[in-house]
Formats: structure tokens, C-alpha cells, sequence
């Protein structure tokens, strides 16, 4: 409120900051309430197509899209063997608990502790117990009934791990280069790179298709240490796309971090490999890690690609249920769905949580998915 006098009279008035306020604020929750209404929109439109997956893999009639009216297991028994499979989960679980439970046992028992150890003893029990439940169930062929699924689930799982291991290898190294020995050759490969990005995934396929065929021997043909030859082709075809993808997302973490520390490595006497292990390598191991999952996500449903360079003995999930919409599908092809779903959602629960235990900030890890 402001005074002033006119004529010998007292008069006010309200200040124009004062009487704009309340309506900017009031825009302001307008916008916010507007904002979380499309929020929750977009959220359904997204998870509800998923929601009907879960819930037609309980159907209990003989269709997957014809919901019957009524719930059923039936064809999860269908998919899995209930003994081995409970089996395998309670066998993972245990080596999760022990591995998360001991160290506080032995720091509290005898008093010694190392950082290093608490920390990571847990999620090293984690795949301790997957490896070993692999290895005792065939690498987790004998889980399923359908042995033609459950080669199929096992193939995905073999093909994404082996390309993600080449585009993570391939892909870091490349953004290492880009990020820390620019040259001439940086704009011709940064080209490259964003055309492996923009190319149709059919024109990668045909080919591929035409040089693994034209180069059809050793590894790409016959089976190698019990691998299929149509393995090794899935290795390197999926990773092509994938290895791009690495390749950004190491480069944009490397350029926001200054190079004084691997210059006074090499000050100091450091020779340039102990440089990269010591200095470089913890500095992107985030990225390495994101760029991973990223890799391990698209070549676990990669379809167009492995429909055309995948043999006879490496056909792949999404291969598979394509095969399968030429008749009626069964809904226990829904259940393998939500299996690889929630083991998608686990690898990313799984890989935040190694990010945080690294020190990453949920902001840093944001910005690293994002390839900032």
C-alpha cells in the first residue's frame, strides 16, 4: 500500500509488484496442475499397452489377445518347469542375502573391514548366483518346458551380453579417442557415426545379410567352443547400432571433465596405459556402465536384424514371437514377455544402484543416460 497527498487529502493506491503477484502465482499452479494431468496421461498411454501384457499372460483361455474373462496360471506352468525354476530364484535370492548380510557380520564378529569390500560383496554375490544357476541349469535352457522358447530366451539373453561386451569395448575406446585426440579424422568419424545412427535398421540387415554370407567361414559358420556360429554373427551385427550409441554417450562424459588430472599423471611419470586405467577409466566407468544398459535394452529385442543373419540354432525371442503371430499365440508368449520385461527393469534397478554405490548423484546418472 502506498500514500500520497493531493489537495490536502490522503489518498492510496496498491503497488503494481503487489496486485501482479497472486495472478502470477496463480498462473503458476494453473501451468503445474495442467502439467501433471498430461503427465499422467502420457503414463498411461505408455504402461497401459504393458499392463495388458501382464494381465493377458494370465488368461486363461487359448488366446493371447481374447481375454477369456478369467485369471489362470496355467501358462506360466506352461512356460516354465515350476521345480527348477523356484529352484534357480531361491538359489539367487540366498547368494543375494549371504553376500549383502556378511560383511557387517565379520566387521561387527572380528572388526575387520574393508570400504571396498562392503560395498560391492553384495551385487558380486548377486551375479555369483546367476552364473552358478546358469551353469547348473544349462545357462537357463532347462527352466523353460518349450524347448524352442526357451532356446529362443536363451539365445537373446547370449546375443545381447556378447554384443553389448563388443560395443561397450569398441564404443569407449572410440569416444576416449574423440573426446581426448581430436584430429582430422574426428569429422569424418563423428559422420559416421550419426549415419550408423539415422540408417534404417532394414538397410543394416541386408547388409549384413550379404557379408556374412559372402564371408560365411570360421566363426560366422560352424559352432565354436559350443557357440553357435549364428551367435558370433549376432555379436557383431547388433553391436553396430549399439556401439554407436557408446561411443556418444563416452565422448559427451569425457568432454565436460577437465584434463588436468591425466596430464598430471603423465607429469608425474605415469606411463599412458596406467594414465587410462587409473585415471581415464574410473572417470568414464559410469558411462561405460550406462552405455551398457543401453546396448544390453536394444539388442535384447533387436528383430530385423537378427531375422536376417541369425542361422537355424541362434534364432532369438523376437524372432521367435514373430513366428508365432502367424497362428494364434498362446498366451505363455505373453508370460516370456513380462519375464524379459522385468529382467529389462531389474538390469536398469541394478546398474542405478552400482552408479550410486560409485558416487554418481541420481542427477549425474540422469545426465549420463542422456549422453550429457
Amino acid at each position: 500500500m502506498t500514500a500520497f497527498t493531493v489537495g490536502g487529502s490522503t489518498r492510496s493506491t496498491r503497488s503494481t509488484t503487489a496486485s501482479g503477484a497472486p495472478k502470477n502465482r496463480h498462473k503458476k499452479d494453473v501451468l503445474r496442475i495442467v502439467l501433471a494431468v498430461w503427465c499422467v496421461i502420457v503414463l498411461i498411454f505408455l504402461f497401459v499397452p504393458i499392463c495388458l501384457v501382464v494381465l493377458h499372460s494370465f488368461n486363461r483361455g487359448g488366446s493371447f489377445s481374447i481375454w477369456s474373462g478369467h485369471t489362470s496360471t496355467k501358462w506360466w506352468g506352461t512356460l516354465f518347469d515350476a521345480d527348477k525354476a523356484w529352484s534357480a530364484a531361491l538359489t539367487i535370492i540366498v547368494f543375494t542375502v549371504v553376500g549383502s548380510l556378511l560383511p557387517p557380520i565379520v566387521r561387527k564378529t572380528t572388526g575387520w573391514q574393508r570400504t571396498f569390500i562392503s560395498r560391492w560383496f553384495g551385487p558380486f554375490a548377486f551375479l555369483l548366483g546367476v552364473v552358478v544357476v546358469a551353469l547348473n541349469t544349462d545357462w537357463y535352457r532347462n527352466v523353460f518346458k518349450d524347448k524352442n522358447l526357451g532356446d529362443a530366451l536363451r539365445n537373446s539373453f547370449f546375443a545381447a551380453i556378447g554384443a553389448t561386451i563388443v560395443a561397450v569395448v569398441l564404443g569407449g575406446l572410440s569416444g576416449v579417442a574423440l573426446a581426448r585426440r581430436p584430429g582430422f579424422w574426428t569429422k569424418p568419424f563423428m559422420l559416421m557415426v550419426f549415419l550408423i545412427l539415422v540408417t534404417p535398421e532394414i538397410m543394416d540387415a541386408i547388409a549384413l545379410a550379404g557379408w556374412m554370407q559372402r564371408f560365411s567361414f570360421g566363426l560366422f559358420k560352424s559352432s565354436t567352443g559350443g557357440i553357435d556360429g549364428g551367435i558370433f554373427r549376432l555379436w557383431v551385427g547388433e553391436s553396430l547400432y549399439a556401439s554407436a550409441v557408446v561411443t556418444l554417450i563416452v565422448r559427451a562424459r569425457l568432454a565436460g571433465i577437465d584434463e588436468t588430472l591425466e596430464e598430471a599423471a603423465s607429469d608425474l611419470g605415469a606411463t599412458p596405459g596406467r594414465a587410462f586405467r587409473q585415471i581415464t577409466l574410473p572417470l568414464i566407468s559410469s558411462a561405460l556402465v550406462a552405455g551398457g544398459l543401453l546396448s544390453f535394452t536394444i539388442c535384447l529385442d533387436n528383430t530385423i536384424i537378427a531375422e536376417q543373419i541369425a542361422t537355424a540354432g541362434s534364432t532369438t525371442f523376437p524372432t521367435y514371437l514373430i513366428s508365432q503371430l502367424r497362428s494364434t499365440v498362446k498366451p505363455f508368449v505373453g508370460s516370456a514377455a513380462v519375464v524379459l520385461f522385468i529382467v529389462t527393469i531389474g538390469a536398469l534397478a541394478f546398474v542405478a544402484t552400482v552408479l550410486k554405490r560409485s558416487g554418481d548423484s541420481s542427477s549425474q546418472i540422469a545426465a549420463t543416460l542422456g549422453g550429457g
